[in-house]
């Protein structure tokens, strides 16, 4: 119960159970083959890394103290980041993601988005409802990369790293 930070890379498991790890602040498991991830009871947790894995869904929501997640490179359709308000880093590229709702992410100053199925208005969704927080984007290889309005970006003051 007293461990604060885990690290497991092997690329070889396939569940991970840290419930027994109330005090855990720093959670990184990626590049394994983690089909599921239950960090429901680590409500402490402030770091959260599971890239590189093969979830398809992911329950943050306990986890309210977040303030950096990444959880690119994975099978994910849906994230519900509302309950993470805390967040100032989120990386959730390379997913299936349709949507991503961050509007009560307001610390956010990090987001890579990019290598998802966001449309010009999803993205637009995303741009408008961005923190003025002098922050940097990466939204590339998206449906919508093209054709969504980049000017609401230089209103709130993101940066965009695209090509």
């Amino acid at each position: 119960g007293k461990i604060r930070g885990f690290w497991c890379y092997t690329k070889h498991i396939t569940s991970l159970d840290v419930s027994g790890c109330p005090a855990l602040t720093s959670l990184r498991c990626y590049g394994n083959n983690l089909t599921s991830l239950e960090v429901s009871k680590n409500t402490a947790l402030t770091s959260l890394d599971c890239e590189y894995n093969t979830l398809t869904s992911l329950d943050v929501s306990k986890n309210t103290a977040l303030t950096k997640l990444s959880c690119g490179n994975n099978s994910l359709t849906s994230l519900d980041v509302s309950k993470n308000t805390a967040l100032t880093s989120l990386d959730c590229g390379n997913n299936s993601l349709t949507s991503l709702d961050i509007s009560k992410n307001t610390a956010l100053t990090y987001l890579r988005c990019g290598n998802n199925n966001l449309s010009a208005s999803a993205l637009n969704k995303i741009f408008n409802d961005l923190p003025i927080n002098d922050g940097n984007i990466y939204f590339n290889d998206n449906p919508g990369t093209d054709t969504c309005d980049k000017r609401i970006l230089d209103y709130k003051r993101w940066e965009c790293n695209c090509r």
